[in-house]
C-alpha cells in the first residue's frame, strides 16, 4: 500500500498503527474521488460538497490520530490542477 508521501517524511508504513493507516488511507481514497469528479459534477453538486465535508472529517481524523503532518502532505501532492 503506497499512500504517495514523499520519501524521508516517516512514509514507512510499519510507523503506522491501525487507525492512523485506516484514515490516511481514506483520505487518499476521498481526494482521489475528488479529482476524478471535479470534470464531471457542478462545484455546488450535493455529492461534491458532500466529498468535500467526508474530506475535510478525515483529515481532522489523521489530526487526531496524530498524522495530520502526513495528512497535509497527502492533500498537497494531489490537489486538483487549476487552469
Amino acid at each position: 500500500m503506497h499512500l504517495g508521501l514523499p520519501q524521508g517524511t516517516g512514509s514507512n508504513l510499519k510507523s503506522y498503527s491501525p487507525s492512523q493507516l485506516f484514515f490516511l488511507m481514506r483520505l487518499s481514497y476521498l481526494q482521489r474521488q475528488r479529482r476524478e469528479t471535479q470534470n464531471l459534477l457542478d462545484g455546488g453538486d450535493w455529492r461534491v460538497r458532500l466529498l468535500n465535508k467526508a474530506l475535510y472529517s478525515t483529515f481532522r481524523d489523521c489530526e487526531e490520530q496524530g498524522v495530520g503532518q502526513e495528512a497535509k502532505l497527502l492533500m498537497a501532492q494531489q490537489e486538483p490542477e487549476r487552469s
